[in-house]
């Protein structure tokens, strides 16, 4: 990003824990920005100023984890901007970004935290600059509308990604090479699972 962009976020969607939510208002203080927040049992009120201006931002405290939804965020200082991208991407959020400058748009669809779609708009002229291919059967994505429990579900989901993912880690220093299989299929279970939840 250069100077003169201005960012727009749209239907935010991130899980943050603690620590990383308390890293990236360390990473926004260290920029210059003027942070204050206000914590309760199920909020967390979070101000962020600059000299480009003020954003206010409203978290959900949910099975000890922040949920940040929100539908729409500009962000006009740069440092915000890229700070507030690096944690999405860091915290595996949704997103949609973009990024205005003066010879036109730029949109990124963000899911888990990566790019799975960028367009681009000049004037008239829309090109699609990258496309991931999606993995998800209908069957699977019929399954989760049905499942009411899925803002309960996710932060269980998220403690056993991590949970296989120190297994795994494990099983690759000790060369385990039935540990590594069990657990790469596991991952990709619990990724798919993970996928329908929060589409």
């Amino acid at each position: 990003m250069q100077d003169g962009k201005e960012l727009e976020y749209c239907n935010l969607s991130v899980w943050f824990d603690r620590k990383t939510l308390y890293a990236m208002l360390q990473f926004l203080v260290n920029a210059g920005a003027t942070v204050t927040w206000k914590e309760t049992k199920e909020h967390f009120h979070l101000l962020v100023c600059t000299q480009d201006g003020r954003a206010e931002w409203r978290l959900q405290r949910v099975n000890g984890v922040y949920r940040w939804q929100q539908p729409d965020c500009s962000v006009r200082d740069t440092r915000v901007a890229l700070i507030l991208y690096r944690f999405i991407q860091k915290a595996k959020g949704h997103v949609v970004v973009k990024m205005l400058h003066e010879s036109g748009l730029l949109i990124k669809h963000i899911r888990y935290g990566e790019a799975v779609r960028i367009v681009e708009i000049k004037g008239a002229e829309k090109k699609v600059i990258y496309e991931k291919a999606c993995s998800v059967t209908m069957d699977q994505v019929i399954a989760a509308l049905k499942r009411r429990d899925a803002e309960e579900r996710i932060p269980v989901l998220r403690l056993e990604l991590d949970y296989e993912l120190a297994t795994l880690y494990d099983a690759l220093h000790a060369k385990d090479t039935a540990q590594i299989r069990r657990s790469t299929e596991r991952l990709k279970q619990l990724r798919k699972e993970m996928l329908l939840l929060e589409a």
